[in-house]
């Protein structure tokens, strides 16, 4: 098996927390190790930067909602769902019915452009969504409305960060892995989000199809 040297990069890191940049997904039946990882502040004010990996095979079970209803209140209800308040978590298939979000349908195509949301925490069987971490800790959800279904499924989302919130100075730039490695499983993906959009880049230096 080859091994595959190459960078990736991003220009415009979002400032989104629900549809953050996705800097690198491993291929399924592969595995990677990033040598280094390199983000820059190319904006005319500080900035942060916090950097995730998104392990796919540590994400929850599937949470299906049980209620077939119009949604009130912005408050989702499943089964029993464990979720914590903070969770990421994603709505990875919607049955019959369209949950709205400001109005927007929320995609569940099953791809990086589907919105991460963090959950607010009612009850053992019911939460809110909210769009960022600190939102959700606040209490401060999202105008969630439409219907729910059976078939509708949520799953938490296993993460880990590598920095959070770390400044990045005007002009300036952060090697946010440099000399250790880090290995990736497949399916696994790095998650960049800035706290201004249009305002960061980053490169990651990797090693694709370890043997």
């Amino acid at each position: 098996m080859a091994n595959n040297f190459y960078n990736k990069t991003t220009r415009n890191v979002s400032a989104d927390q629900s549809l953050p940049t996705y800097l690198y997904s491993v291929p399924t039946s592969k595995k990677t190790i990033v040598i280094e990882l390199d983000v820059s502040n190319r904006s005319s004010a500080s900035q942060t930067i916090s950097v995730l990996i998104d392990d796919f095979t540590a994400k929850g079970t599937n949470k299906a909602s049980t209620v077939v209803t119009g949604l009130s209140s912005n408050t989702i209800t499943t089964a029993v769902h464990s979720f914590a308040t903070g969770d990421r978590i994603r709505l990875t298939n919607s049955g019959t019915t369209t949950i709205l979000n400001g109005g927007v349908a929320i995609l569940t195509a099953g791809s990086n452009t589907d919105p991460v949301f963090y959950a607010i925490v009612v009850n053992a069987t019911s939460f809110k969504l909210a769009s960022s971490h600190s939102n959700a800790t606040a209490g401060t959800a999202l105008v969630v409305t439409g219907t729910s279904a059976a078939a509708d499924v949520w799953n938490s989302l296993g993460f880990t960060y590598i920095v959070r919130d770390a400044p990045l100075p005007i002009g300036g730039a952060l090697k946010v892995i440099a000399g250790q490695k880090l290995v990736m499983d497949a399916t696994d993906s790095m998650i960049i989000h800035a706290s201004s959009a249009s305002s960061v880049d980053a490169i990651a230096s990797i090693l694709e199809d370890v043997s």
